[in-house]
């Protein structure tokens, strides 16, 4: 059994976790995405707090030459002083320039850099593949992405062209927070060993709360409290309705080399009932939590009694040419590889013709929590 275990990379290190500069004593350009949201944020103020930035630290600091909300952005062509991005970040329409299209933040660019990098922590769908493509078609930058859904809401040849510049399009950081499990992935595909089946969990949100399910808590406690830690997205249906999981698992299969898609080949299961994801505001859901208390006590007792407990499940397989995948709230073995994960642990088990299912390569990683998914 090959089996991995990941910690976090060096925090804010962007110069060595997402990209490298080409030589050493270059600074690396950045322009951030997405800048003010949860993610953005944390990025910005961890790149700050260890001195990223600093040529006195790093040969290769990391220089942040733009910022962008969704409606505004500030740009200085030879990086932004520390006072001024901390002025976005707290108040981004305070007299910034509006950001008129992203097609146009890329024209200015080209006029004014040979390196640099867009760094996309957005959570935006629509229009955001095309800006990666503009990128990589129309200019010498690189992106990095920690926004699956560019990559999962494309169609399978469109993913194929994005991610075939694997020295520009950096994206491992769309799954399990950067733990190589892309990385590995693609290794296996360079070997002409791509996975055969794909298995694991990968959202800390969901993990931790099926462990606090086992430890007794009801699902309206866990949920607030997860909520309250930041794990969860600020409206936890997000989180519940299945959907960031399959993604990961689309990413994860195509670059196995899969063409996968959510609703044709992935049936997606959320792991809350859909009856309990009501289309209301998210404060009116977060008063209704305790209707779902009962189905989940049933749930976990009903596991218990058989020697299991409960995981949200991602599972992809490839038997010829038939493709199948699933998302799932089930029941696995207290003990197995899924079952014996605690808290936001993320764990995916893969096989091959080489990695067989007595011994596949497993990858395992913190999950869950701004500060993790920011620093890799």
């Amino acid at each position: 059994m090959r089996y991995l275990h990941f910690s976090t990379c060096p925090i804010g290190h962007l110069h060595s976790s997402a990209f490298q500069a080409k030589e050493t004593n270059m600074r690396q350009d950045i322009l951030i995405l997405g800048a003010t949201g949860r993610v953005g944020k944390t990025l910005v103020k961890q790149i700050l707090a260890e001195g990223d930035t600093n040529p006195r630290v790093h040969r290769n600091p990391t220089n942040i030459v733009g910022l962008a909300s969704s409606a505004n952005f500030v740009y200085a062509e030879k990086g932004l002083e520390d006072e001024a991005i901390i002025s976005f970040l707290s108040k981004p329409k305070a007299g910034y320039e509006s950001l008129v299209s992203l097609d146009a933040l890329l024209d200015d660019a080209i006029g004014s850099h040979q390196d640099l990098a867009f760094v996309d922590v957005t959570a935006v769908g629509e229009g955001m593949y095309h800006f990666h493509q503009q990128v990589l078609e129309h200019s010498p930058f690189s992106v990095v992405t920690a926004n699956k859904l560019p990559l999962a809401n494309a169609s399978y040849d469109d993913f194929r062209k994005l991610t075939r510049q694997v020295s520009r399009y950096g994206y491992r950081c769309s799954v399990m927070a950067g733990a190589e499990a892309v990385a590995m992935i693609r290794d296996l595909v360079d070997v002409h060993d791509p996975p055969i089946t794909i298995e694991g969990c990968f959202s800390g949100t969901l993990g931790y709360l099926c462990s606090q399910l086992e430890e007794g808590k009801l699902f309206s406690e866990a949920i607030r409290d997860a909520h309250a830690q930041g794990y969860t997205e600020p409206d936890p249906r997000d989180d519940l309705n299945g959907m960031d999981v399959a993604r990961k698992l689309v990413i994860l299969a195509r670059t196995g080399g899969h063409p996968i898609y959510i609703g044709e080949n992935l049936e997606v299961n959320p792991f809350i009932p859909a009856e309990f994801l009501t289309d209301e505001p998210v404060e009116d859901f977060m008063a209704k939590l305790e209707m779902a208390d009962g189905y989940f006590a049933g749930r976990i007792s009903e596991a218990a009694a058989k020697g299991n407990t409960l995981r949200y499940v991602a599972r992809f397989s490839a038997k010829g040419s038939e493709l199948q995948a699933s998302t799932c709230l089930e029941d696995v073995p207290i003990n197995g590889p899924l079952g014996s994960l605690h808290g936001t642990a993320n764990k995916i088990v893969i096989t091959s013709h080489t990695y067989k299912p007595i011994s596949p390569y497993i990858v395992q990683a913190p999950g869950a929590g701004l500060e993790i998914t920011a620093q890799n």
